[in-house]
């Protein structure tokens, strides 16, 4: 189970990662066709076509706020101890331990090693994250004091990924959906994974070795421990039980998102902290994921 669960993503992952270093490929265009194209359709067609019960991903909504609201407020002490009047630094912390890499490795984990039910957990878990990163994510990269609400408000509405939620929510209302367009949206669904696990490969290539600090190994490793901790306890609060515990499970104990990366370097506050934990939390995460997986199934 765990072999098969874990390998064939960390070997499309060292695909992506040789298609960078051997090629010299450039994962800015991948990482836009996923954008705006790849990621909105997964979430879109997976929304629109999941079976689980109304209560069940109102569930899990409420599990991914409480479980990053619990996350940032276990952030402060740690970098205020790690990261002293480094307010840069501090903000960067704070953003690759709230946010996990949920799509481009939770979801093809989730695929293999849970089957449907739990792939469609975690696309449910990852539309809600999308909204968080777009909103309690950029105020966090953003904090100087205060709020930047206007900043918020324009990238909320420049994210695709909140328009293919609410479509596919309407779809479900509407309860009809041309099949030639389903098929349409099917395809590029289908897409995604392979290319979200390759681009996660191509984005680690670019992160430089001589960057790695102290201070990125412990944020990388809270990233992970806490992570795991966190959603292991919110679930056995929240009384959450069989595959979709699983699933919720696995989403909390993924490394740090790429998107901490991404926001870092758009505001310039020090994307060589976020690179580090990224390359290091996603290397530790083959241990600490293939537990986490031992823990569940066996």
């Amino acid at each position: 189970m765990l072999a098969n669960a874990l390998l064939p993503v960390f070997l499309v992952t060292g695909v992506g990662w040789l298609l960078r270093k051997a090629l010299g490929l450039s994962p800015a265009p991948l990482a836009k066709l996923t954008f705006w194209c790849l990621s909105p359709a997964l979430i879109f067609d997976s929304l629109r076509t999941a079976e689980l019960p109304a209560a069940t991903a109102w569930l899990v909504v409420g599990f991914a706020v409480a479980y990053h609201v619990i996350m940032l407020i276990l952030s402060i002490p740690v970098r205020r101890a790690l990261l002293p009047g480094d307010r840069d630094g501090q903000a960067v912390a704070s953003l690759t331990m709230m946010f996990g890499n949920c799509g481009n490795l939770g979801l093809p984990v989730l695929l293999l090693a849970l089957g449907r039910t739990g792939f469609e957990v975690g696309v449910i878990f990852v539309a809600a994250n999308s909204v968080l990163v777009s909103t309690l994510g950029i105020g966090v990269i953003t904090w100087e004091g205060r709020l930047a609400w206007r900043r918020m408000l324009r990238t909320v509405l420049r994210v695709p990924w909140v328009y293919a939620v609410a479509a596919a929510l309407v779809v479900r209302a509407v309860g009809t959906f041309p099949t030639w367009l389903g098929n349409a949206t099917s395809l590029l669904a289908d897409g995604a994974i392979p290319v979200m696990v390759l681009l996660l490969g191509m984005q680690l290539a670019e992160v430089q070795p001589r960057q790695v600090a102290m201070e990125a190994a412990t944020l990388a490793a809270f990233r992970l421990v806490l992570g795991t901790l966190v959603a292991w306890g919110l679930t056995a609060a929240l009384a959450i039980t069989g595959t979709v515990r699983g699933a919720l499970i696995v989403e909390g104990s993924v490394p740090t998102a790429v998107n901490s990366l991404i926001l870092s370097l758009q505001y310039g506050r020090r994307p060589d902290l976020a690179a580090s934990v990224l390359l290091l939390s996603t290397a530790m995460s083959a241990i600490t994921l293939s537990l986490v997986l031992h823990f569940l199934t066996g």
